[in-house]
């Protein structure tokens, strides 16, 4: 049981990576070209944060299960960067406009997509005991 989990954290950290790298790259290309929002960058963006919180979620499920990652002294880094893989999309809700400046929006999304990456490799980093 603990391998399946174990290795659908490993399988959906790529997603987690790939996705979030999409959608950030894709959303400043966007931004800076001034064009309007498209549908089909929304549900990158959807599928970056979806992805993000069932990353957190199997990583709770392995905690639960007795696993823990490698690092050390410091594997605790492994949940705070996972917390940020998890919380980088909704915290980017809260500071959105809500559709009141369409630009402003997809810079923070964009932003909040390429952090979501910086900590899901750090986070990677850390899970492999790298410092």
């Amino acid at each position: 049981m603990v391998d399946v989990f174990s290795t659908l954290h490993v399988v959906n950290m790529i997603l987690v990576l790939a996705a979030g790298t999409i959608s950030g790259v894709w959303g400043l290309i966007l931004f800076f070209t001034k064009r309007a929002w498209n549908r089909p960058w929304r549900i990158s963006l959807t599928v970056t944060a979806v992805v993000g919180l069932l990353q957190a979620l199997l990583g709770i499920v392995l905690v639960l299960l007795g696993q823990k990652p490698a690092g050390g002294s410091l594997y605790y880094l492994h949940y705070v960067y996972g917390g940020i893989v998890a919380l980088a999309i909704p915290v980017a809700i809260t500071y959105a406009t809500g559709g009141k400046n369409p630009r402003r929006d997809m810079l923070i999304f964009s932003i909040a997509a390429l952090i979501l990456v910086a900590a899901g490799a750090r986070a990677l980093m850390t899970a492999l005991g790298l410092p």
